[in-house]
């Protein structure tokens, strides 16, 4: 009996290949661009208000964003918010803790630019605002500053909060309430001060 040929089944049986990789890539990279467009101004928010400075904002927001590059295809695109944020907070820990952050003084405020420059008095005003918030916000623990920020200044829900933090919402409540008595007592100490001191 003559030997049967099996490869024609077996071509037809094999799965088409995939994409190829530069297709791949294109794709990767369309998903990142999307993400930097929709997700890059709340990165560096949090960034800022977890207690770096402009430009160290600016340096942190691209770690994060490499961050997400690396795990796209573990991140599906619902949960990149919570990914970043959550990874925001981290990065912005870490370079808190380095011995260069706490080494550098800061440097001018990139926070207000030329273009949307205010009439003088409101841009004192504001920065005024601006460094008292970000001293009150440097007197509350990280983890409660971390709620504040995303509750109150993001406007996140308490759900959205512990998801993006893996916190149970009882502790994203008991955070936010601390955080603003704490934040309130901060600001009425500061306010007290002189100005000279401060």
């Amino acid at each position: 009996m003559p030997e049967r040929d099996h490869s024609a089944t077996f071509r037809a049986a094999r799965p088409p290949l995939g994409p190829p990789p530069i297709e791949l890539m294109a794709r990767a990279d369309l998903r990142l661009r999307e993400a930097l467009d929709e997700h890059l101004a709340l990165v560096w928010r949090v960034l800022r208000r977890s207690g770096l400075g402009p430009a160290d904002a600016d340096d942190a927001a691209q770690d994060v964003f490499w961050v997400l590059a690396q795990r796209q295809d573990d991140v599906p695109v619902r949960a990149q918010r919570s990914f970043l944020v959550s990874t925001a907070i981290k990065v912005a820990a870490d370079r808190r803790k380095s011995k260069w952050f706490r080494s550098v003084s800061s440097g001018l405020d990139s926070d207000l630019r030329p273009g949307d420059s205010p009439l003088p008095d409101e841009a004192l005003d504001r920065r005024r605002a601006q460094a008292l918030l970000d001293e009150a916000l440097a007197t509350l623990e990280p983890a409660d500053r971390a709620v504040f920020v995303l509750a109150e200044l993001e406007q996140m829900t308490r759900s959205e909060v512990a998801l993006a933090l893996a916190i149970p919402e009882g502790t994203v409540a008991s955070r936010l309430r601390r955080a603003r008595e704490e934040l309130e007592t901060a600001v009425r100490r500061a306010r007290a001060l002189p100005r000279a001191v401060r």
